[in-house]
């Protein structure tokens, strides 16, 4: 039996001189959860995501993790529990790749300038996931944008938090390593018990890895559950505003999603 996790009760959230983002979102994640959030632009993923890892300021008590409410924890405690990467991180200064996913181990720090013991090994492993050891003595700000979305990916996994928060971590991948990325994750899902909550538009690589579909829309959650629950002809429809072909992937078993044009009644 997993333990309960994150829990979130009565969420509401409202940027200064706008309307309401969230509107009411209660939900529990369990520890080793795979959980996707999925939903069309401005339904309210990375506000939710943000106020999960802390980023955003929220009413005590309403989000809690491992039945503490954030609020109360230190910002280096937060750190050893969660990880975070966003859509896209601007790194002003020259550092290797090598030097950022080092960064990941920022909560583990022994001092100002000494490491620990495990730093070495858990940079390594990370960088040979998101296959990035060719690249450690690279400038960050010369990669491209996949390459520095990767970077900060490895950050994240060397940080060895047992929450990892990634928002469309895979946008700026080729197929290969978004794939990559996703069974990777995963892997530390089933495997080493991490819990995993991505916000991300590509429902299908979602729908194929992810146990677990939040479907939001407009601040609210209309869908919860399994994917073969959440991902339903009228629902998705409704949601996104398209007509859509949503079938079984002979290959994976997984429900894929194509647009539907109804005009030359061909998918897109």
């Amino acid at each position: 039996m997993f333990n309960q996790l994150i829990q979130i009760k009565n969420l509401s959230f409202t940027y200064e001189n706008q309307k309401n983002i969230l509107n009411d979102i209660s939900l529990a994640i369990k520890e080793g959860e795979f959980v996707g959030i999925i939903g069309p632009n401005g339904a309210g993923k990375s506000t939710l995501i943000k106020l999960i890892a802390g980023l955003l300021q929220s009413i005590p008590n309403t989000i809690t993790i491992s039945k503490k409410s954030i609020s109360d924890y230190q910002s280096k405690q937060l750190a050893q529990i969660l990880g975070y990467v966003p859509q896209k991180v601007e790194i002003p200064f020259t550092f290797t790749v090598q030097q950022v996913v080092e960064m990941g181990r920022f909560p583990y720090l022994q001092g100002i300038f000494h490491q620990d013991v495990d730093t070495e090994e858990e940079v390594d492993k990370a960088m040979q996931w998101m296959d990035l050891t060719g690249l450690r003595n690279r400038s960050f700000s010369t990669l491209s944008g996949g390459e520095q979305q990767r970077t900060i990916i490895a950050s994240a996994l060397a940080q060895q938090a047992k929450l990892m928060l990634l928002d469309e971590p895979t946008s700026a991948l080729d197929l290969k390593h978004q794939q990559g990325i996703y069974r990777i994750l995963k892997k530390l899902a089933d495997e080493e018990g991490k819990t995993i909550v991505i916000g991300t538009h590509d429902i299908n690589l979602a729908a194929q890895f992810c146990k677990r579909l939040i479907l939001m829309d407009k601040g609210k959650i209309v869908a919860d559950g399994p994917p073969d629950q959440v991902l339903q002809f009228k629902l998705i429809q409704q949601v996104y505003g398209v007509k859509v072909y949503i079938d079984v992937n002979p290959l994976t078993k997984s429900l894929y999603i194509l647009p539907y044009d109804t005009q030359n009644g061909k998918t897109m």
